[in-house]
């Protein structure tokens, strides 16, 4: 008889020291996600005063983010799973139905439309004239940036506002975006 009391209150602690909050419980799980939205890029000139901006529309961006409880209070774990990119991971906790996480480090590639200008010579020997001809391309440039923001929960959905930062890898540009949106729905 002593051994059964002591197996359930044994069980009865461990239920309360693994007991996630009902947000947590809510929260936790996999997900699909896509996020989207703009950025602006800023040349800087070490040798003149101006600075060239230019906007850039991401490209979708999709893949998995897992949630995962840590058993800490309200505190989680995200990985963040590109599809045909990286995995990132980060914590964070929900308060008042919003999730907030830390900061993570991240790559970014940007595409930009760069045009190229060709001049071609038409004609024969009475009439001769150039034409130019305009031709454009995407052309992607890599970032290192930090992401910072929040989530919203509802129900089975993670609403997520970014802010992105960071710096060209290859030239002196900054990267900078406010209002990046991502959307993670339960599987």
């Amino acid at each position: 008889m002593k051994s059964k009391i002591l197996i359930l209150l044994c069980a009865a602690v461990g239920m309360l020291a693994c007991t996630d909050s009902a947000s947590v419980r809510d929260a936790k799980g996999a997900y699909r996600y896509k996020t989207t939205g703009k950025v602006t890029l800023e040349e800087n000139y070490a040798t003149a005063t101006k600075a060239d901006t230019l906007v850039a529309n991401l490209e979708n961006e999709s893949g998995t983010l897992e949630v995962v409880s840590l058993h800490n209070g309200d505190s989680l774990l995200l990985t963040i799973d590109q599809l045909n990119g990286d995995v990132n991971v980060t914590r964070g906790a929900i308060t008042a139905g919003r999730l907030h996480f830390q900061p993570y480090h991240r790559t970014l590639d940007v595409p930009t439309a760069v045009k190229y200008f060709d001049t071609i010579s038409i004609g024969g020997a009475i009439l001769s004239y150039d034409t130019v001809i305009v031709r454009e391309r995407n052309e992607y440039e890599t970032y290192d940036i930090t992401v910072k923001g929040y989530a919203d929960v509802y129900d089975n959905n993670l609403v997520f506002m970014l802010d992105y930062n960071g710096r060209s890898q290859t030239s002196e540009r900054t990267l900078r975006g406010t209002g990046i949106k991502s959307l993670a729905k339960k599987n």
